[in-house]
Formats: C-alpha cells, structure tokens, sequence
C-alpha cells in the first residue's frame, strides 16, 4: 500500500465514521522494512513477501513488529516448548 493509497483509505475511513480503521492505517506506516529479530529485509512490494511475513501491533505502545516466517516459526516453536513445560509442571504439582 503505497502512500496515496493509504492517505485514500484514511480520508475514506473518517467520512465512514470509523475511527479504529484510520488508527490502523497510520499504524501500518510504522511497518519496518525488515525483521525485528533477524535484520532481514523486507520489500513491501514483494506480494509472496507480505503474504508470508508476520505482523503483530500492540494498540497500547503504537508499535508495529515485523517478523521473517523463519524467526516466527522459531518463536512459535518456543512457545509450543514452553507450554508444554508448563502442562508437566502443572501435572507434577498436582500429583505430589
């Protein structure tokens, strides 16, 4: 989305009368041009790029993160290790 584009859908958005998609819009020109763990970089008019690359907005702090499919992938993998981790505990705990 280029910036004309997302100046178009901002104007429309606020004749709309929707003020959470204009807040969306000028957070996407926070985006990153490459992964906040890794460095990659990231082309915004890679189409296979933006389909597989991974963006996470937190509201409260107006950030806008940016992750590769590989750092993503690593991070989802943890979380699964972790959750699982916390389900043995959870059951050992039960079971003392």
């Amino acid at each position: 989305m280029n910036r004309e584009q997302r100046r178009a859908a901002a104007k429309q958005a606020k004749k709309d009368g929707n003020p959470d998609m204009e807040e969306k819009i000028a957070l996407f020109g926070k985006l990153s041009d490459e992964c906040l763990t890794c460095a990659r970089p990231f082309d915004k008019k890679n189409k296979e790029m933006v389909m597989s690359w991974h963006v996470v907005v937190r509201d409260e702090e107006e950030s806008v993160n940016l992750y590769c499919p590989s750092c993503w992938d690593k991070a989802m993998g943890l979380l699964e290790e972790f959750k699982k981790h916390l389900e043995e505990k959870k059951k050992d705990d039960d079971g003392a």
